[in-house]
Formats: structure tokens, sequence, C-alpha cells
């Protein structure tokens, strides 16, 4: 299949994220233009279940929700950084918890419709509480540990969610851990 060509590209938001207006052609020549919101950097999410076997989860307040929402450590990579490396960073800023012991058990597109960004998905084991958090300013995170039962218990009831959670843990079900 052929891609539709790239006609002009032109940034129409610079910010946290950019956004990105393209003029794409078809391949019958017809003209439209695609909204991208292009975060120019990939993520990566971790699962760290510490050395009790407690899954490590942020209590994040999110302020376009307005609500507390549970996720797991994670945010942006540094541009050029190692994705393991990255996740093992997040994972230490967000909680104070470290991991040697860190697996990548996939990746995916989280909204390829609107957006660039690739998601790094890791599994650490025997994470250990080594510091305090080190947010940025608009990071808000209460840490929490819990049973895997215990989690999944509280996504079936409902409770505000991201999305990347469930994401990683049908991840880390697909993958002997």
């Amino acid at each position: 299949m052929k891609k539709p060509d790239i006609r002009s590209s032109r940034t129409v938001y610079r910010g946290y994220y950019n956004v990105r207006m393209d003029s794409l052609m078809r391949s019958d020549g017809a003209l439209f233009d695609y909204t991208v919101l292009d975060m120019s950097v990939d993520a990566a999410i971790v699962i760290a279940e510490t050395v009790d076997g407690l899954i490590v989860v942020n209590r994040e307040y999110r302020h376009p929700t307005g609500e507390w929402v549970l996720g797991f450590p994670g945010g942006r990579l540094e541009t050029g950084e190692d994705p393991l490396i990255g996740g093992q960073r997040e994972l230490f800023e967000e909680t104070g918890y470290w991991s040697d012991d860190i697996t990548l058990i996939g990746t995916c597109y989280p909204l390829p419709s609107i957006l660039n960004q690739k998601i790094y998905f890791f599994h650490a084991k025997n994470a250990v509480l080594k510091s305090r958090q080190h947010l940025d300013p608009f990071e808000f995170i209460e840490i929490e540990l819990k049973t895997e039962p215990d989690l999944k218990k509280e996504i079936r009831e409902g409770m505000h969610i991201d999305s990347m959670m469930c994401s990683a843990l049908w991840y880390k079900s697909l993958v002997p851990c």
C-alpha cells in the first residue's frame, strides 16, 4: 500500500507537545489536512513489583480529567535515551523505587490516529525503595502498594484509571514473568 505524500508540514503550536498540521495527498490526488500531536519523544511505563510481590502504583492527579487517576510509574523519555534506562529513571523519580531486574514486555502506539508517540512497557522485579520521590512541578503523585488481585478488583469496580495501566497488565499477562 502506498502512503499519502506529505505536501507540507507546519507546527501550529509549541509546548509540552507540539501540534503539527500536515497537508497530505492521497493516491487519487485529493488533498487534505491532518492534525498531529507531535510528542517528539517516546515514553516508558513500568509495572514494578517489590521483593514482597506488591505492585508499585501511582495515584496521580491528572489535571485534564480533574481526577486522581490510578496508573503505573512512567513518562516521557529524554531525547536519545534508551527506553529501558528511561523506564528505570521514571520509576525512580516518581516513586523512589529502583530495580536492576527490568524487562521489556511490549510496545504500542496508544492513540495513533492523532499521536506519534510510542510507549514501551516494562516489568521490573524485586523493586526496592531507595529514595524519596523527585517529582516535576506538574506531578502530583501518591504511591500505593497493591497486590495484583486487589489492583484488578479496583479496575473492575470502575476506579479512575490510566488506560496504559490496562495495556501494561495485558502485556504482562502474555509474558512469563
